[in-house]
């Protein structure tokens, strides 16, 4: 009976603690030389499982470059758009990672087919000229953004240079100063072609996020039922 108590309590501390899935923050600049000081920044969440190499959750704020001031996040006067629906992920082994990626609306229609394509990669949206999903008619574009990070095995290495060109933002928001044109961000060496206002990845940088209280406290319970199943059984023998 001690024995089945010992192993119950030791499972509750390790799904407690996430065995394999863990928490992480991501911030990802692309370099915007047309509108410096300001940079096209992502600023999210996600959750990652070592086992499988699945990038799960992943959300955030993705700002828009050619609005307000860049003092820091959150004081600047930039406008963010809320990117809540991560809609595409897939491992690539060349790289040692995965990518994924979190959309504005829960749709990847973000670039017009007209040239064909997906409507939404990178690389669809240099072939497209960056043009919005629905062109040319202007009530039919939905406004879609996204942002493309890349999630190395271990997610706190540092990016090598060949994932960071990987890295690739869109932001199609109508009303904006660029007509028929979304706001892009991608690599030469990546997609062949900077971003359409020459905007470019510089940087992901990747940090274990804080647990929640809760999650502490699950922990601390899991811990102490490992705790009492062994002072038992001490007791016993």
């Amino acid at each position: 009976m001690n024995k089945h108590l010992l192993l119950a309590a030791l499972l509750s501390a390790l799904t407690a603690s996430g065995a394999h899935a863990a928490s992480y923050d991501v911030m990802t600049t692309w370099y915007e030389p047309e509108t410096i000081p300001n940079d096209s920044i992502f600023i999210g969440t996600f959750d990652y499982d070592s086992a499988t190499k699945t990038v799960t959750n992943l959300q955030g704020i993705l700002s828009e470059s050619m609005t307000g001031n860049n003092v820091g996040y959150p004081n600047d006067s930039m406008t963010w758009l809320n990117l809540s629906n991560q809609l595409v992920s897939w491992y690539d082994g060349a790289l040692g990672g995965t990518f994924a990626a979190t959309f504005l609306k829960n749709t990847t229609s973000t670039f017009t087919t007209l040239f064909g394509g997906d409507g939404w990669s990178p690389q669809a949206g240099v072939a497209a000229g960056g043009v919005y999903a629905g062109f040319p008619n202007a009530a039919n574009n939905l406004g879609n953004a996204y942002a493309l990070i890349f999630v190395p095995e271990n997610p706190l290495t540092p990016l090598n240079q060949a994932q960071i060109e990987k890295l690739a933002y869109a932001d199609c928001a109508p009303g904006g100063m660029m007509g028929a044109t979304c706001m892009t961000g991608t690599s030469v060496a990546g997609y062949g072609a900077v971003g359409t206002m020459s905007g470019y990845p510089i940087s992901q940088v990747i940090t274990a996020a804080v647990p929640e209280p809760e999650t502490y406290a699950m922990m601390l319970a899991g811990l102490g039922l490992t705790g009492l199943a062994i002072r038992r059984r001490r007791c016993v023998a």
